[in-house]
Formats: structure tokens, sequence, C-alpha cells
């Protein structure tokens, strides 16, 4: 029984650090997608050279 119970634990612990693993890669994705965005708008104020 305590076998099955420490397997328990260690599933839901996976699955916990697993999660928030995910989302700590996500947020940073959506962080470098704006700052693409930013400078995206900064170079859009210049007159173009063609």
């Amino acid at each position: 029984m305590s076998e099955f119970l420490f397997f328990l634990i260690g599933t839901m612990l996976g699955s916990v650090i697993g999660v928030v693993f995910m989302c700590l890669l996500q947020i940073n994705r959506l962080s470098e997608r704006k700052e693409d965005c930013d400078a995206k708008k900064k170079c859009a104020d210049t007159v173009p050279s063609e």
C-alpha cells in the first residue's frame, strides 16, 4: 500500500512540476513575441529606402 501511495505522490508532483515548467516556457515565448512586435512598430516609422 505504501508503494502505491509513493507512486501517487510522485505522479502528482511530477505533473505539477511539468505544468509549471510548460507555463514558464510559454510566458517566456510570449514575452519574446511582444519584443518582436515592439521592434516592428519602431521600424514602421522609418522611411523605406526603395
